[in-house]
Formats: C-alpha cells, structure tokens, sequence
C-alpha cells in the first residue's frame, strides 16, 4: 500500500533530520552513534557509544503526529503539504525513557546538542 501525502512528509523529515544527526555524529566524533534508519521507522535512534554505565544510553528523536507544528491542522495534510516542524527527543534506555524535550524549529543542532548535554549530565565523557 502507497504511503499517505501526509506519512511521506513524515518520513521525508525523518530522513533530513536522520542525514544531519549523521553528519554532526560524524563531524564531531563524540560519543553519540546515529543508527542506520530502518524504512518502517518513524523515529531516529541514536546509541551512546563510549562504554561508561550510566541511566541513559540511547536517544530516540522523532516527529511526534500529536506534537503542535506537527498535525494535520498545522499544514502537514495532503493540501498545504508542509513537512513537521517540532522534533520530540527522548533520553534513555531501550525500554524506558527518562527524559524528553521538544524543538519547535527542527533544528538538528540543537538536537544534537541537547544530546550531548543528556550526556555530559549522566556520568559520559565532558564536553
């Protein structure tokens, strides 16, 4: 079955915002892993990689439907076709999430960064 206008832009933004985790976890050879982005997945994973025991050791990132900016009501519907704008981050581990925090503009520096502090707060490397 075709994707719906509105899953495409869903996952059109999910696969910018997964690229630019990329290149920032890439660029800056931290401590954050960005995993590859599995074609059923709504949402961007990314691992910490050192080997430090701490409460938080992965980020889920994703465009949440319900988020406002993100609904139908926003223009994220077949007839404006605007892609989502708030990003959801969540710090935690596989089966549970401790932290979360919302980005109105899409930034994935400022993703990136708050990732970097969920780390530095946890017992990870200082930054």
């Amino acid at each position: 079955m075709a994707p719906t206008i509105e899953e495409a832009l869903f996952h059109m933004a999910t696969a910018e915002l997964h690229d630019a985790l990329s290149e920032l976890a890439e660029a800056s050879k931290g401590p954050l892993t960005v995993r590859r982005l599995a074609a059923h997945r709504s949402s961007v994973l990314v691992d910490i990689s050192d080997t430090h025991l701490r409460p938080i050791n992965r980020f889920q990132v994703e465009y949440a439907k319900e988020a406002a900016g993100n609904r139908e009501a926003d223009g994220v519907n077949a007839e404006r076709r605007l892609r989502p704008r708030t990003v959801t981050a969540y710090a935690g581990t596989q089966s549970q999430r401790r932290y979360v925090a919302t980005f109105e503009d899409r930034d994935p520096l400022e993703v990136y960064e708050w990732m970097l502090g969920m780390v530095a707060q946890n017992g990870g490397v200082s930054i």
